[in-house]
Order: C-alpha cells, then sequence, then structure tokens
C-alpha cells in the first residue's frame, strides 16, 4: 500500500473510531476483509436464508444494505449478524411512487414546468412539510422495530434521472427542480429574496431566479437536503445512539457537468459528511459509459471534499445498455473501487453477483489476497 494510502486510512480511523459501535468493529475486523466493508444491495429474496448468508460469509461480506421487508424476514437480521454482518435498511426519501399516485399534487416541478418525472424515476417536491414529517415518522418507526445496525439513504436529493447522464452532457442540458409553489415560497422565506412582479410561467421564473440568485439558490437546495439528513440521523440516533448513517450520493465530482451535484441534485457531501457516518457515491461505472479507474476518481474527490468514510457501490450486472459488463472489466472496477482512500466497496445488486459465478469467483480472489 503507497503512503498516501496509509495516511488517508489513519486520517479515516481518527476522524470515526470514536462513531462507531462495537457491531461495527466486529464487522470491519482484519478477518472480514482487511478492515474494509464489503457489502452487498438486495431487495428480496425467496431461498434459504441461512444459505444466503453462509455465502455472503464464504466471501468475506460483512455488511448487507436491505429492504425494510427483506430485514423484517424471518431471521434475516439475527443470523446476519450471529455472520459478523451488519444489517443497513435502504430507505428511499424522495422517490416514493406510492405516494405520488395517491397525492400527484406532490409531484416536484422543473425548470420547463414538468412533473419531476423521468422514466421509472419520480419525485416528491423535497419542501412539503407534511410528506417531510411522515417520511421521518416511517423512518423511526423501522429503527425501533428493525433495530438495525444502520439506516441508509436514498434519493435523499433533488430530482434527476442521472443514470442516463453520460459525460458529453453539459448543466444546461439537465432538467433542474424544485420550481413549484412550495420552493418558491419557502425559497423566498429563508432567503429574503423576492421575485420580482410581473414574472409569471415556471421556465421564466426558473431562469430568473438562476440568471439573478443561482448560488443563494443552490445553496438553499443543499440546505434543505442536508437540514433533512441531519433531522433523520438525529431522531433516528435518539432512538439507537450507535446507529450508523449512510448517505448514497449522486457519482459526480465536484466540477462535473457545471458543478451539477450542488445544482442539480442538491447535494452537498461536505455538508452531509457532517451528519452521516459514511458516503457511499454510486459509480455505476458501465451504465454511465466510463471505464473502471473512474470510479477511484470519484472516491478520490468525494474523500478531498469530505474527509469522511467513503464506500463506493459498484454495478455487478449491465443495465441500460445492451452490452453486458464482462468478468475482465469487472475485476478491474473491483480492484480500482478497493484502492485508498476507499472504505472498502459495496455491490449492486446480490441478484446480478450470485447469477454469476465468474463474478463471485472475482470477488473472492481478491479480497482473499488482500487477507493474506
Amino acid at each position: 500500500m503507497k503512503k498516501n494510502g496509509i495516511v488517508a486510512l489513519l486520517l479515516w480511523a481518527v476522524l470515526h473510531g470514536a462513531s462507531f459501535g462495537e457491531a461495527s468493529r466486529r464487522s470491519l475486523d482484519p478477518e472480514n476483509g482487511k478492515g474494509l466493508m464489503i457489502g452487498v444491495k438486495i431487495y428480496e429474496h425467496e431461498g434459504s436464508l441461512p444459505e444466503l448468508i453462509a455465502e455472503w460469509r464464504s466471501l468475506r461480506v460483512n455488511a448487507v444494505f436491505v429492504s425494510p421487508t427483506l430485514a423484517a424476514q424471518g431471521q434475516f437480521r439475527d443470523l446476519a449478524r450471529k455472520q459478523g454482518i451488519s444489517v443497513f435498511l435502504i430507505l428511499p426519501i424522495f422517490f416514493n411512487t406510492e405516494e405520488l399516485k395517491k397525492d400527484p399534487r406532490l409531484y416536484g416541478l422543473t425548470d420547463r414546468g414538468e412533473k419531476a418525472k423521468d422514466d421509472w424515476v419520480e419525485f416528491v417536491c423535497p419542501t412539503r412539510p407534511d410528506y417531510r414529517n411522515r417520511r421521518l415518522e416511517w423512518i423511526k418507526s423501522l429503527v425501533r422495530e428493525l433495530d438495525p445496525d444502520g439506516i441508509s439513504l436514498d434519493f435523499i436529493r433533488y430530482f434527476v434521472f442521472w443514470e442516463m447522464v453520460y459525460p458529453e452532457r453539459t448543466l444546461d442540458s439537465i432538467a433542474n427542480s424544485c420550481f413549484d409553489r412550495s420552493c418558491l415560497e419557502r425559497f423566498q422565506k429563508d432567503t429574503g429574496i423576492t421575485l420580482p412582479k410581473g414574472i409569471s410561467g415556471t421556465s421564466d421564473t426558473a431562469k430568473w431566479i438562476m440568471a439573478e440568485h443561482g448560488r443563494e439558490w443552490t445553496e438553499w437546495k443543499c440546505g434543505v437536503i442536508t437540514g433533512l439528513a441531519r433531522s433523520i440521523a438525529d431522531e433516528a440516533r435518539a432512538i439507537k445512539p450507535k446507529l450508523r448513517v449512510n448517505i448514497h450520493s449522486v457519482p459526480w465530482r465536484e466540477t462535473d457537468f457545471g458543478g451539477a451535484i450542488k445544482v442539480i441534485a442538491g447535494q452537498d457531501l461536505a455538508a452531509l459528511a457532517a451528519t452521516a457516518d459514511m458516503i457511499s457515491p454510486m459509480c455505476y461505472w458501465h451504465m454511465l459509459k466510463r471505464k473502471p479507474p473512474w470510479i477511484r476518481e470519484v472516491v478520490e474527490d468525494v474523500y478531498s471534499r469530505t474527509k469522511s468514510l467513503v464506500i463506493p457501490s459498484i454495478q455487478v450486472g449491465n443495465a441500460y445498455l445492451n452490452d453486458k459488463v464482462s468478468g475482465e472489466e469487472f475485476n478491474e472496477a473491483l480492484e480500482e473501487a478497493l484502492r485508498p482512500p476507499s472504505g472498502g466497496v459495496i455491490f449492486w445488486n446480490w441478484d446480478a453477483l450470485a447469477k454469476e459465478p465468474e463474478k463471485k469467483a472475482v470477488v473472492a480472489a481478491r479480497l482473499k489476497a488482500r487477507n493474506g
């Protein structure tokens, strides 16, 4: 390991050692991945839970990111913990098709005057107080009932279908949000900025805000997201003080697409890192038409801004594109994902990995090599 990598990992330990509970130390031990978090995402499972967890253990998996439904299934949590595997609940925040179906008025509004919807991605306006309160109470109830080791906040951002934003795109080509009445009224109240009389229509309003007060608007958006993340973390830790909090982040570096991570997504990773125990950029290189070394570039960028524990999530199978993720490319991606200052890797998702013995062999071989 290079000197700068050792320094990065030591700094991470100093910054975060006190915030991790005994369960965390057990799951991040040298016997279980050289001190790295090795995680998988899984949303449902119909087979044998003991066999599933035994297979994870054989691959040195020490953290699993699951839906609340799966976490509540049978003895899932107890079985996982007995094998030293921490259980994180994946909790979608503003992506909520059920709520939107019941009340379409909750939709966010883009700068084009359209609903915050693209393909399967449908977003609630992030400033609706009733919705935010319901989401917060839902999370608190899950922490009480399921007693997870951690929560993993997904879709905690403003609307964007980033999964199909390719390298050649520009900031102006990506829909910005949210310009509905709720956001506009709260923006004016929070900042003291007043929309000029006579301006009408969503498009004209958005253009004026971005031209005259783009910096204030972006900072305010980031504050909306960070504020909710902080409230969720504080309320959940009040129930379980040693609970760990992970943030799923859009895999954009600070300057990508004209600073879109903040301007579009409203994710100020430095501010979010002050609330969360770790940041997990979704580095799905293949679907985004990138090369595996890009994964490490994203991790380094996030770490440089947050000095936090950064654990990239990488894809296993193909998505959106027809060409398949080869075993060789997956091997390279895993190598890049594990390089310092990374704190580990999360595989998206288990179903894809379970279907491909070649890639499972890659995982087993690489982690065994790291373990000596």
